[in-house]
């Protein structure tokens, strides 16, 4: 089997290579974005894009020194897409909210790279009322927006007002509702959330007093006092993660209220709010300008070239963020963001200097080693000589924030016929649509799964298998614990034996009319362009063909919206996709993987009484305050996870960073995504001695 794949690894890798060699390669004017980023808000980017298979040459072993210029500009070559937009309210996707950190500011910030470690930001301090159902902010005084525009608490009260009424289809409105409404409002957009409220069937049966109702219940959960110079939210129960949730600029980034409106944004008015909601991205007045508070200025952006910014002379910070921390105004005054889709382009600029940090896929990492001067910890922001000649500086095996399964529908939906599911049938030429609600066949399915060639192959080891939906080292993650499944297709033979996808009570071992004796087909899909998703997908097709040859798998590649809504319709049998945390708490990843009401979780079909249970649990969690509770909680969802197979757990990611040396100040933080999005607030250029 292993030469199998093998042989698997080495025919992608020359397609890969043949497309990648017909690209006309990106000038330094910038290039085209990355689509096969995830875009959407639903599934967010999960892992880097291997663009192409590295080539099997040595990296040359001479001496590169790069040309130290332009002291006041950080130049950021990317190949992982461009923002959707720069609307803090509709950006829901890694390009635009990382570019938002360095824009806008709420009311806390995370401290350092601590994930449950929060600092001041717009708020100077906080109350919280016995209960933990009622927080009192009080806002900053003399911050100044980037458009001239000063601070007052109702600006606060209308972006998160406008947050939830915006409420793009598929956006992170959910968190928000679901904070100050609870469980029953996890929904997607304003316009469910408006029908849910009002118990109508359909939002066009609304009337105008239920319109303005709706925006007047929003209202009446975080209320200014301009007077008081206070911000009072009102939560449906105790949220564990609010702090979380408020240092993330794209849901909590602060607008001026005045700015927006006299530059046509919404009114404020209760009654007018429908006319603002779900835009498209490029009709929102923010979708390529900022007013916020940050350490940074939006200068320009010019889609499919570059994206400036440039240092706020006006910002208000004095005192350091933190010990040995920045203050004032940004050290770097010009900050230029780049798309580049080629590597050999990115490589280039970065050996002349032109680059001061790019994007290193995976795949391209071992590359870079022999190159490396400085190799750099998280932990304690120190770096040790790795190669006296090499000229860059790197951070290696960054844990990041994404996790990637093969999920399995256990109640297929057939309406109208499905064609991933072949005849529907245990007649060789398909599944039956509750296949999967077999234990068995679901613990066969992740048995036949080559975990290490998917990490070692696909990701050059810049990966650890996932453990179930909650990160490796946060609350729930079961330290001790193996490896829940590992490839082995003896008990992957077993558990097909053992299954009984006929319901006939004989297991499928004994039963000719069976799985086991009949064989299947069916459909793996993936977002056309994702190429280690499509990886991922031909690892488990090869893994079940091995184990039996009358199973027949098809991987199918489709459009991202197109697998979307196919998803949503109930007809993907089995769907390799992701999820990046919105906010770094256990909750954002049970919720959106196992919930009935989840991203992933409402189409997975889990049966009733597992659903259920695993739903109280989840909603016991997401209330509970003390550590010790909540953290025995989501041990046993992670169990309940594994051991009910509900998904293949495939991986969680790493990356890395790879800066000239002369750049110093980094800081990661898994909440911020994406290592490569920096926070440019910190980073010094000094020239080399």
């Amino acid at each position: 089997m292993k030469s199998k794949l093998y042989v698997l690894f080495t025919l992608l890798a020359i397609s890969i290579m043949l497309l990648s060699a017909c690209q006309t390669p990106a000038t330094d004017t910038g290039g085209t974005p990355d689509m096969a980023e995830d875009p959407t808000s639903e599934v967010i980017p999960t892992e880097p894009e291997d663009e192409a298979a590295p080539t099997t040459d040595t990296p040359s072993a001479q001496t590169i020194s790069p040309k130290f210029s332009n002291p006041d500009t950080v130049m950021m070559i990317t190949g992982a897409g461009e923002p959707e937009t720069l609307d803090p309210a509709w950006t829901y996707e890694t390009a635009g909210s990382s570019t938002e950190l360095n824009l806008y500011e709420g009311l806390v910030f995370f401290k350092r790279e601590k994930v449950d470690e929060f600092i001041p930001a717009l708020a100077t301090d906080w109350t919280m009322s016995d209960d933990g159902l009622e927080y009192v902010f009080n806002v900053r005084e003399g911050v100044k927006f980037h458009q001239g525009g000063t601070l007052e608490p109702h600006d606060i009260a209308y972006t998160l007002h406008r947050n939830m009424l915006q409420g793009r289809l598929d956006g992170f409105q959910w968190i928000l509702y679901e904070a100050f409404f609870g469980p029953n409002f996890s929904l997607s957009s304003v316009k469910e959330f408006a029908k849910a409220f009002t118990e109508k069937e359909e939002f066009e049966e609304l009337s105008p007093d239920e319109i303005k109702g709706v925006c007047e219940a929003i209202k009446s959960k975080i209320v200014a006092d301009d007077d008081a110079g206070t911000v009072t939210m009102k939560l449906f129960q105790p949220v564990p993660w609010l702090f979380s949730l408020l240092s993330q600029q794209f849901m909590g980034g602060t607008l001026d209220q005045e700015w927006m409106i006299e530059n046509g944004d919404w009114d404020n008015d209760c009654a007018t709010w429908p006319n603002w909601a779900d835009p498209a991205a490029q009709d929102s007045l923010l979708f390529n300008q900022a007013n916020g508070t940050g350490p940074y200025k939006l200068d320009h952006w010019t889609p499919n070239e570059e994206l400036v910014l440039t240092a706020n002379e006006e910002y208000w910070r004095t005192e350091p963020m933190w010990e040995g921390g920045p203050s004032g105004i940004a050290k770097i005054p010009r900050v230029v963001i780049k798309n580049i889709d080629e590597w050999g382009t990115r490589l280039s600029m970065f050996e002349t200097g032109d680059a001061d940090q790019i994007y290193v896929p995976a795949v391209y990492r071992s590359q870079m080693d022999e190159q490396m001067g400085l190799l750099c910890y998280i932990d304690d922001a120190s770096c040790e000589e790795a190669n006296a000649n090499g000229y860059i500086k790197g951070y290696r095996q960054l844990p990041l924030p994404f996790i990637t399964i093969a999920a399995m529908n256990w109640a297929i939906n057939t309406e109208g016929g499905n064609p991933y599911i072949g005849s529907g049938e245990l007649d060789g030429n398909g599944i039956p649509p509750d296949f999967f609600s077999d234990i068995h066949v679901r613990r066969a399915f992740n048995y036949c799964f080559d975990f290490d060639a998917m990490i070692k192959e696909s990701l050059s080891g810049e990966g650890i298998q996932a453990q179930g939906p909650i990160l490796k080292d946060m609350m729930g993650y079961l330290k001790d614990a193996p490896a829940p499944f590992s490839y082995d297709l003896a008990k992957c033979e077993e558990e097909f034996k053992l299954a009984d996808a006929d319901k006939d009570g004989i297991p499928a071992g004994e039963d000719d009319d069976d799985i086991w004796n009949k064989g299947m087909y069916f459909q793996i899909a993936y977002n056309t362009g994702n190429d280690t998703r499509m990886l991922g997908s031909e690892i488990l097709k090869a893994g079940l063909e091995a184990v039996n040859p009358s199973f027949n798998v098809s991987v199918v590649g489709m459009p991202w919206p197109v697998m979307l809504e196919s998803r949503r319709q109930g007809k993907l049998p089995v769907t390799v996709a992701g999820w990046v945390e919105d906010f770094h708490d256990p909750h954002n990843w049970v919720q959106p993987f196992l919930y009935t009401q989840g991203n992933m979780g409402r189409v997975m079909n889990l049966n009733p009484e597992l659903a259920a249970s695993i739903d109280g649990l989840i909603l016991a969690g997401a209330k509970e305050t003390d550590v010790a509770k909540r953290t025995a909680i989501y041990e046993e969802i992670q169990k309940a996870a594994t051991e009910n197979a509900i998904s293949i757990w495939m991986y969680q990611a790493l990356d890395g960073v790879h800066f000239q040396k002369w750049i110093s100040g980094y800081i990661f933080n898994p909440a911020f995504g994406n290592p490569e999005r920096a926070f440019f607030y910190g980073l010094t250029k000094t020239p080399p001695q």
